[in-house]
């Protein structure tokens, strides 16, 4: 029983705070279909005002029964679907200082070691740290644990939020942390972008924690967009045609700040400040950190020999390789692997094997 009231508490929270977007959104079609006939509106009005009111107080009540059961923690399956939801409305949690909103974590603690290696894995959109619990990823973490003396850790974070506010915040919980000699970072899909984006704030700032980084790994990662973000936008813009699909744009745009960072690939503060989040500009170009070896690893669902590699259904090939942005970078390994899929590759020993190929690279 107290596992359904915590679940159903988050929901309800949830609900309230979303609630007012889709009921405004619904008003308004309910506006434009009506227009030019104004008959019944006033009544319309005072429905949805109703319907407001519900859905603050059904949430308002079922948190209060919430409180008393905060300090319990939540279940794997709520778990997930607060990963979601943040990644997803992340940003809309965080300005309304939601307990929903997920606050950034180094699992399962700070590391204990002063010598050896770090190895942080930094998982992507609407994830949470379970996803690196698999077959695959626990013989690289056994694997990594004598030949690198290396202890893992994984980050927690909400992935709504800019891909930059979330570098700055992993920027800012390295320089807090006693890290060991060595720091090795890996990055799945956005986390690939959050952790350069670290790297790179934290070398503007002069931090002493990014001289320990000796090798970051991208895998899969959009650093030249994301063409299923890109999509999705022009499917809402194409709501804005008519005035009676035109309401539901507000719903389209809800789509978090993280998720439309992943449009271009943005990674700091200056590529999406004051520039309209729907105009086709190229991306302010990041250097790649000279002092750090990187690898790009992207994924292609075509067979190998079968003409040009058509990406991993998310993230196109040439975007995952950046190799528009970085055709001759030095530092810079690039792989690729056939016939794996964008959440496949978390799973994937192929992955693994390239990690391991890569770390131990003269």
């Amino acid at each position: 029983m107290k596992t359904i009231s915590r679940t159903s508490g988050g929901l309800a929270r949830l609900l309230t705070l979303l609630g007012g977007e889709i009921t405004d959104t619904v008003q308004e079609m309910h506006g434009a279909i009506a227009h030019p006939l104004d008959r019944g509106r006033l009544p319309a009005a005072l429905v949805y005002d109703v319907i407001r009111y519900g859905f603050r107080q059904a949430g308002n009540a079922v948190h209060l029964a919430q409180q008393a059961l905060r300090d319990e923690p939540a279940p794997a399956e709520h778990a997930d679907l607060q990963s979601i939801v943040n990644g997803v409305f992340g940003q809309l949690l965080a300005a309304r200082d939601s307990h929903y909103a997920l606050p950034m974590t180094l699992l399962p603690g700070p590391p204990s070691l002063e010598r050896g290696t770090l190895v942080l894995m930094v998982h992507g959109l609407c994830l949470n740290e379970t996803c690196w619990d698999n077959p695959a990823a626990e013989a690289f973490r056994r694997w990594a644990g004598p030949a690198l003396d290396a202890h893992t850790r994984t980050l927690r974070y909400n992935t709504g939020l800019h891909i930059s506010e979330n570098g700055r915040d992993l920027a800012d919980l390295l320089a807090a942390t006693a890290l060991p000699e060595r720091v090795v970072l890996v990055g799945h899909s956005m986390g690939g972008l959050v952790a350069r984006s670290a790297l790179h704030q934290g070398r503007a700032r002069g931090d002493a924690w990014v001289d320990r980084v000796s090798h970051l790994a991208c895998l899969g990662s959009p650093h030249q967009g994301a063409m299923l973000e890109r999509l999705g936008n022009q499917a809402n813009r194409l709501l804005g045609l008519t005035p009676y699909s035109r309401p539901l744009m507000r719903l389209g745009n809800l789509r978090s700040d993280g998720i439309r960072d992943l449009r271009f690939g943005y990674v700091i503060e200056d590529q999406w400040r004051d520039r309209p989040l729907d105009e086709a500009r190229p991306s302010l170009k990041v250097p790649l950190d000279d002092r750090v070896r990187q690898l790009f690893l992207a994924g292609s669902l075509s067979d190998e020999g079968s003409g040009a590699p058509v990406g991993d259904w998310l993230v196109r090939v040439d975007s995952a390789l950046a190799e528009r942005l970085y055709p001759d970078a030095a530092n810079l390994s690039r792989r690729l692997l056939y016939r794996l899929g964008h959440m496949a590759m978390l799973e994937d020993s192929r992955t693994y094997d390239c990690l391991k190929e890569w770390l131990l690279a003269r």
